[in-house]
């Protein structure tokens, strides 16, 4: 099965990782206490204090986190449709209500989320399943247009891809707003989706609200260790970024001259619009052996290797001919 759906990395980790997890074999018998070395490497990353940086299970876990701590019966959580399918998931098991509106973000939002009394606000940036790109000078702005109470959910997970990712506002300035939180996960460009790993970077009044609802050794020694491992091996990132620039600008070439739309993208995914043919592509896909994320009518396609883009445009070369010749061989 060819794994085009969940926006992994096509690479493995960097070579560092299998050294650092075999290191921890003798010790796996402990609880962790890499937590802390992580928690330090990351805020000398940002130039952050310690009390401004939570890790945690993933990014998944800090968000998870948010929505507990920021949004109520009478609290809502904001996000844009389409939408990143963890935060309604996140409204239902919270019993929140959710505010929504198509994206791209209007001029009006900031005095729509303050009519709304919305609690927090999720913005993925680049957006999730879009790809689309904010400056970051946008989110911080449209933080401090809105009261203190509310909190603007900055999920950076796709950030390492964007072209111009650290334009605009740094993660230490941006966590000086008191109401903007940034999360980044290890998932994606660092090839460790399988470790869960991430963190988050804001306010120390907003970590010390998620730290207050963070269970125990929620992040594994191996988890910490590879993260470590990762972080010291920017040429790596620096390499992988601009090869899935390459692989992207790629895939979207062989799926825009076979008459798909195309959205242009920041991060290590596309959404696209199929052209006239089957009525549900992922499932026909999925049926050759290719699994994509389907949204609404549109497709969500995570940029693979040179070899999978190929498998990708033959399956669907072969889908297009078998629904030429279906409507063909129409009365």
């Amino acid at each position: 099965m060819l794994r085009l759906h969940a926006n992994e990395h096509p690479q493995g980790p960097p070579a560092g990782v299998a050294e650092a997890l075999h290191a921890l074999v003798p010790d796996v018998h402990r609880y962790p206490v890499g937590e802390g070395a992580l928690q330090a490497a990351i805020a000398e990353l940002h130039d952050v204090p310690l009390n401004r940086v939570l890790v945690g299970a993933g990014s998944a876990e800090i968000i998870g986190l948010a929505w507990r701590a920021f949004t109520g019966p009478e609290r809502p959580a904001f996000f844009h449709e389409p939408e990143f399918d963890f935060y309604p998931m996140l409204g239902v098991q919270c019993g929140t209500p959710t505010v929504t509106r198509p994206w791209p973000p209007g001029e009006d939002l900031a005095d729509h989320l303050r009519q709304a009394q919305v609690g927090l606000v999720a913005l993925s940036n680049p957006h999730n399943p879009t790809g689309s790109w904010q400056p970051r000078q946008a989110v911080a702005d449209l933080a401090g247009r809105l009261p203190d109470g509310t909190v603007v959910l900055n999920d950076e997970a796709y950030h390492d891809y964007a072209d111009d990712a650290d334009a605009g506002p740094s993660l230490k300035t941006l966590s000086e707003l008191p109401n903007l939180l940034t999360t980044r996960t290890f998932s994606k460009i660092h090839g460790l989706a399988g470790l869960r790993v991430g963190y988050g970077i804001g306010h120390a009044r907003l970590i010390g609200a998620l730290r207050s609802l963070q269970t125990p050794f929620t992040v594994s020694s191996a988890a910490c260790s590879a993260a470590l491992a990762s972080l010291a091996d920017p040429a790596s990132l620096k390499e992988r970024r601009i090869r899935n620039r390459e692989n992207r600008e790629a895939l979207a070439g062989e799926l825009a001259r076979r008459g798909f739309e195309v959205t242009p993208s920041q991060a290590n995914f596309l959404y696209v619009r199929p052209p006239d043919g089957p009525a549900d592509w992922a499932a026909v896909l999925l049926d050759r052996g290719v699994r994509v994320h389907p949204v609404g009518a549109a497709l969500r396609v995570t940029v693979g290797t040179a070899a999978e883009t190929a498998a990708l445009v033959a399956a669907v070369d072969a889908i297009l001919i078998g629904s030429r010749t279906q409507h063909l061989g129409e009365p």
